[in-house]
């Protein structure tokens, strides 16, 4: 457990007094923070002054995009989550028993039962895929990773576009999402299929021949080569080569020129 959240500059400097029981990041100005516990406590956002700028005593609050975050309601609503404008205006009903953050203008939305469904909404909080699926991506170059079904050893990842149809078929054991063109998917079965990359044809342009891959970013790919406890990561470019031998415990995508990657203990 921790104590009180509060919020630093890149100097290490206090800015904001360490006073609150959660806190998520500042995206578009605004960041939501929790008061009291997890079960009763209530969310809020607030601005870089520290002022509490949307006060609606929420049940859980995500981050803000492109104008839009998801909150979840009280029991005046049915503890259902919606969203809401930087002014705190309800813009999509709360109707959704779990919502995300939007992602190229759509968000994931799930209706709970004895399983989670997932589907997509527009920003209108218009359905455009119904809640049918096991999983679903957040869009990434216009596409987003679906699984099918809920049977985790049968091969149906596969890809749909906006309009929910499906532009590559189900067909890969595991499958992540669109970066600079290229996806990782996995062939054969979840236990030890090998893992390439495919263009937005659904043709592999890098060989399966590794044991974990990451989806691109500034050029570079983590792979690994081994299982997950002995096994090491590298980076790839896109022609398949190594650029960065696999030599580390875990490795994550580049950002800013920068990777964060463990060696082993």
């Amino acid at each position: 457990d921790y104590g009180k959240w509060g919020f630093i500059d890149k100097s290490g400097q206090v800015v904001i007094d360490y006073k609150y029981d959660k806190a998520r990041g500042f995206y578009e100005g605004l960041c939501p923070v929790r008061i009291g516990d997890e079960n009763n406590g209530e969310w809020l956002f607030i601005d870089k002054n520290g002022n509490e700028v949307i006060s609606g005593g929420y049940k859980d609050a995500s981050i803000f995009v492109d104008g839009l975050a998801p909150v979840k309601f009280g029991e005046d609503k049915d503890e259902k989550y919606g969203y809401i404008d930087r002014e705190g205006n309800i813009a999509i009903e709360p109707v959704f028993d779990i919502a995300s953050i939007f992602s190229e203008g759509f968000a994931l939305y799930a209706e709970a039962g004895s399983r989670v469904k997932t589907g997509l909404i527009d920003r209108e909080g218009n359905v455009i895929v119904e809640a049918q699926y096991a999983f679903c991506s957040s869009f990434s170059e216009g596409l987003s990773a679906v699984k099918v079904s809920f049977d985790e050893n049968k091969a149906d990842w596969g890809f749909i576009n906006s309009s929910g149809e499906f532009v590559i078929e189900p067909q890969y054991a595991d499958a992540g999402v669109f970066r600079e063109g290229l996806a990782p998917v996995q062939v054969g079965n979840i236990a030890n299929g090998k893992w390439g990359f495919i263009n937005k044809n659904g043709e592999m342009v890098i060989e399966a021949k590794f044991d974990a891959a990451s989806s691109f970013s500034e050029g570079l790919a983590a792979v690994r080569i081994g299982d997950e406890n002995t096994g090491t990561w590298g980076y790839i470019d896109k022609t398949g080569n190594f650029v960065i031998e696999p030599a580390f415990a875990a490795a994550y995508d580049f950002g800013e020129g920068l990777a964060p990657a463990a060696i082993k203990k």
